[in-house]
C-alpha cells in the first residue's frame, strides 16, 4: 500500500494506517500475480480497503484448509480467531497481549483492517457473521445433498464477499439486488470452477464440493469418486459429470457478464476482469479434456495467462480514460459519501 493510497483513503490513525499495511504487504509477497493487478484497477482511496477483504477472507480459509493441522485443531483456531475478532466488532480489544506467532500477529492486523472497512462501508454485521459461520462449517459439513444446498453454502461465503467488494464499486453496486446478484453469478461461476480443480485435495481432506445429486445423475457415487482420485483415474462418467458442472458454471459467468455496469465508471474494471479471468480459469477444465486430476497442458496454462495479460492491459487503458473524462467531483473518494446513502 503507497503513501497516495493512505492519503486517498483518507486513513490517519497510526495502528489503523499499520493494520492495512500489514494487508498490502500480504498479499504483495504471496499472491501479487492473482490480487495485485486487479488492485490497481480499483481507485486508490478505495485500495486499501479491496485488501483488507482480501487479507482477512485469505487468513480465515487458512485456518480451514491448513493440512499440516489436524482437523478438530484447525476447529479451535478458527473459533477462537472468529470469537476475537467479533468482540473486536463490538468494540472491546480482545488482543492486547504479545502476539503468540507470526499468523496470529497477522490475523489480528488484517481483523483490525477488516473491522475498520466494515465501519467506514456500512456493511452490516449480519453480512460479516453470515460468511464467517459458512466459512467454519466448511470444516463441519462434508457433503451437500443438492446444488440447492451447496448454492446456499456458496452464497453465504463468498457471495457476502463479493457484496463487500460491490460496496467499494459506487452506491449504485452497492445499494442494487441486480448488482448484488450478478456479483453472486460471478463468485458461483468461479466457485463452482474451483470446486472441479480442487477435487482431489478437497476430498483427501474428507469434504466433497460436488452435490451427491448430481452425482447420482451420472451413475457415480462418493466411494467411487474417492478411489478415482485416489488413483487420480478419469473415467467416462466422471469426466461426463466434470463437463456438466464445468457448463453449470460457464452458465454462471454468463449471467455474471454485465456486472462491471452497475460500478462507478473508474471502478468498472475490476468486476470487468473478474469474470473475464475467471473465464479464463474455467477454459482450463476442457483444455484437459476434463481431466480435472491433471494438471491443463502447457498449451492452455499460456492461452489463459496471455489471455488475461491482455485483458489486464485493456483494462488499465480503459481505466485510464475514464479517470482522464471523469469530472472532479466524480473522482472524490465515496467512503463518506457513501455513509448512508442510498440510490435515488
Amino acid at each position: 500500500m503507497t503513501a497516495k493510497d493512505i492519503r486517498a483513503a483518507n486513513l490517519r490513525d497510526p495502528e489503523i494506517c499499520r493494520a492495512y499495511a500489514a494487508c498490502g504487504s500480504f498479499l504483495r509477497r504471496n499472491f501479487v500475480a492473482h490480487y495485485f493487478p486487479l488492485r490497481q484497477l480499483l481507485p486508490p482511496g478505495r485500495r486499501p480497503y479491496w485488501d483488507a477483504i482480501l487479507a482477512l477472507s485469505i487468513h480465515v480459509d487458512d485456518l480451514i484448509d491448513d493440512a499440516r493441522v489436524p482437523v478438530p485443531e484447525r476447529m479451535v483456531r478458527y473459533d477462537a480467531y472468529t470469537r476475537d475478532f467479533f468482540a473486536l466488532l463490538d468494540g472491546q480489544d480482545p488482543w492486547t497481549g504479545p502476539p503468540s506467532s507470526r499468523q496470529d500477529r497477522l490475523g489480528r492486523a488484517f481483523g483490525r483492517a477488516f473491522a475498520h472497512f466494515t465501519r467506514v462501508w456500512d456493511i452490516p454485521r449480519e453480512s460479516v457473521e453470515l460468511a464467517l459461520t459458512n466459512i467454519g462449517a466448511d470444516l463441519r459439513v462434508t457433503e451437500y445433498a443438492s446444488f440447492a444446498d451447496l448454492e446456499r453454502h456458496i452464497r453465504g461465503t463468498g457471495g457476502e464477499h463479493n457484496m463487500w467488494l460491490n460496496a467499494l464499486l459506487g452506491s449504485r453496486a452497492h445499494h442494487s439486488e441486480e448488482a448484488r446478484e450478478h456479483a453472486v453469478s460471478a463468485l458461483l461461476g468461479l466457485q463452482l470452477t474451483d470446486n472441479l480443480r480442487d477435487l482431489r485435495e478437497d476430498l483427501a481432506d474428507g469434504r466433497l464440493f460436488l452435490p451427491l445429486d448430481d452425482l447420482k445423475a451420472f451413475g457415480l457415487d462418493r466411494a467411487e469418486l474417492e478411489a478415482a482420485a485416489r488413483d487420480r483415474r478419469m473415467t467416462d462418467r466422471l469426466r461426463d459429470l466434470a463437463r456438466f458442472e464445468a457448463e453449470r458454471a460457464r452458465g454462471h459467468l454468463d449471467r455474471a457478464a454485465d456486472w462491471w455496469r452497475w460500478a462507478d465508471a473508474d471502478a468498472r474494471e475490476l468486476p470487468r476482469q473478474y469474470v473475464s479471468m475467471a473465464r479464463c480459469v474455467l477454459r482450463q477444465v476442457p483444455h484437459s479434456r476434463h481431466d480435472v486430476f491433471h494438471a491443463p497442458a502447457l498449451r492452455g496454462r499460456l492461452a489463459c495467462v496471455t489471455a488475461a495479460g491482455a485483458g489486464l492491459a485493456l483494462g488499465y487503458a480503459r481505466r485510464a480514460a475514464n479517470r482522464r473524462f471523469t469530472s472532479p467531483g466524480d473522482k472524490a473518494d465515496p467512503a463518506h459519501a457513501l455513509k448512508g446513502s442510498r440510490p435515488s
